[in-house]
C-alpha cells in the first residue's frame, strides 16, 4: 500500500472512532435526567428542600454544581418580596434519585413534607424516615443530624419513648398502635369542654388526655391514661369549629389499669365554688351572671307556671318563664334549654321535705338561702 493511500485510511479511522465517541457521549447525556427547582418559600413559610439519592447516600442541594451529582446548566431569579426566588435548571448524573418538597403543611416538620413528597404515611420513627428516603436507617441519621437537627431530635424521642414503653412490659408482646380520631365537635359541645375532655383509645378501656388543657392537643401535652402506652405523634387537619385530630399511640395489651375520674376545668371550678355544673357550663363560667341568674330562680313564682308550655320547646319554654317573671332578661343570655332543668330541680326540691342537697348547698353559698 502506498504511503498517501496509508495516509488516508489512517484519517478514515481516526475520524471513525472521534464520530463513534462523540455519539457515544451524547447517548449518555441522553439519558441523564434534566429537572427544574424553585427555591421560594411556600405558604405559612414552608421551606423547600431538594435531596439526591446516590446509591445509601443522601446529598441536600444547597443551589451548586455537586460533582458526580448534579449540575446547574442555568438559573432564572424572579424578585417578588418575600415570595422571590431562583428557578434552577439541572441536569442529573445517571442512576441519581431526586426528592423534592417543603416541609409540611400542618405541622411544618420536615418528616410530613417528606411524606408528601414521596407519597406515603407521615414517618414515625427512623425506620419509616429511611424507607421513605429509600436509604438505609445509618444513611438516614448521617443526614438529618446535620441537616436537620430538629427532626432528629424529635424521631430520637420516639424511639426513646418506644424504648421504655417495652421495657415497662412484664412480659415479651409487641406494641400495638392505635390512631384516636376526633374533631368538628358542636358549639354546644364546645361548651361543655369537648376540646379539653379525654378521648377514647379504641378497643382498650384507655385514653388519651392533656397535661394542661390550657395548652391544647400538641405532641408533648398528651398522656396514655389507663394503659401503659406513649404517643406517637399528633396531626391536625382544619375544619369546622377547630378541626380534626388524628394521635397515634402505642399501647401495650394487658397492661390496663383504673382510669382515674376526670373533671374539666369549668367542672373543677363548679364543684370548688359550690355551684352548679350545668349553669357553668350554661354561662361560659362566668360566675357573676350564675348568682344574678340563681338569684331570679329563686325569686320566681314556680306555682304560676304552666306545665304544658314548660315541658314545650326552648321558645315556649323562654316565653312561660319570661311571663310569670315578668323579665324579659331572666335568661341573661343562656340557652333556656340548658337552663330549665335548674329551675324545676331547685322549685321540686323546695316543695319536698328535704331539700335536694346539691341545690340547696348552691343556693346556701351563693347566699341565696
Amino acid at each position: 500500500m502506498c504511503y498517501s493511500c496509508r495516509e488516508a485510511l489512517d484519517a478514515g479511522n481516526a475520524l471513525f472512532h472521534a464520530h463513534g465517541k462523540s455519539h457515544e457521549q451524547e447517548n449518555r447525556r441522553k439519558k441523564m435526567e434534566n429537572i427544574t427547582w424553585s427555591d421560594g418559600i411556600g405558604s405559612r413559610g414552608r421551606n423547600p428542600f431538594l435531596l439526591f439519592v446516590r446509591g445509601d447516600e443522601v446529598i441536600v442541594f444547597h443551589g451548586q454544581n455537586i460533582p458526580g451529582v448534579v449540575v446547574v446548566r442555568g438559573t432564572d431569579y424572579t424578585k417578588n418580596g418575600k415570595w422571590s426566588h431562583t428557578t434552577y435548571r439541572l441536569e442529573l448524573a445517571n442512576g441519581i434519585r431526586h426528592i423534592a418538597g417543603r416541609d409540611g403543611w400542618e405541622t411544618g416538620r420536615f418528616v410530613e413534607g417528606l411524606a408528601s413528597a414521596v407519597g406515603c404515611k407521615t414517618p414515625d420513627t427512623w425506620a419509616d424516615t429511611a424507607t421513605a428516603l429509600g436509604v438505609s436507617v445509618p444513611s438516614a441519621m448521617e443526614l438529618l443530624r446535620s441537616w436537620r437537627p430538629k427532626a432528629a431530635e424529635k424521631l430520637d424521642e420516639v424511639e426513646q419513648s418506644l424504648a421504655k414503653l417495652e421495657e415497662v412490659s412484664e412480659q415479651e408482646t409487641d406494641s400495638v398502635i392505635v390512631t384516636v380520631s376526633f374533631g368538628s365537635p358542636s358549639n354546644r359541645s364546645i361548651r361543655e369542654g369537648y376540646w379539653e375532655s379525654p378521648k377514647g383509645i379504641q378497643g382498650y378501656n384507655a385514653e388519651i388526655r392533656l397535661k394542661d388543657s390550657g395548652n391544647g392537643w400538641v405532641e408533648g401535652n398528651i398522656e396514655v391514661v389507663g394503659i401503659s402506652g406513649t404517643v406517637l405523634s399528633v396531626k391536625h387537619s382544619a375544619g369546622m369549629h377547630g378541626g380534626y385530630y388524628a394521635v397515634s399511640v402505642a399501647v401495650i395489651p394487658g397492661t390496663e389499669t383504673e382510669i382515674p375520674p376526670f373533671q374539666t376545668a369549668r367542672e373543677k371550678a363548679a364543684t370548688e365554688r359550690g355551684l352548679p355544673e350545668n349553669l357553668f357550663r350554661a354561662f361560659n363560667g362566668d360566675e357573676n351572671r350564675i348568682r344574678e341568674f340563681m338569684a331570679k330562680v329563686a325569686r320566681l313564682d314556680a306555682s304560676k307556671l304552666d306545665e304544658h308550655e314548660f315541658s314545650c320547646g326552648r321558645a315556649r319554654k323562654e316565653a312561660e318563664v319570661i311571663r310569670v317573671s315578668g323579665d324579659p332578661d331572666f335568661f341573661l343570655g343562656a340557652d333556656p334549654l340548658e337552663v330549665c332543668g335548674y329551675i324545676e330541680e331547685v322549685h321540686s326540691a323546695s316543695n319536698r321535705p328535704v331539700d335536694n342537697p346539691s341545690n340547696g348547698d348552691a343556693l346556701r353559698k351563693a347566699g341565696l338561702r
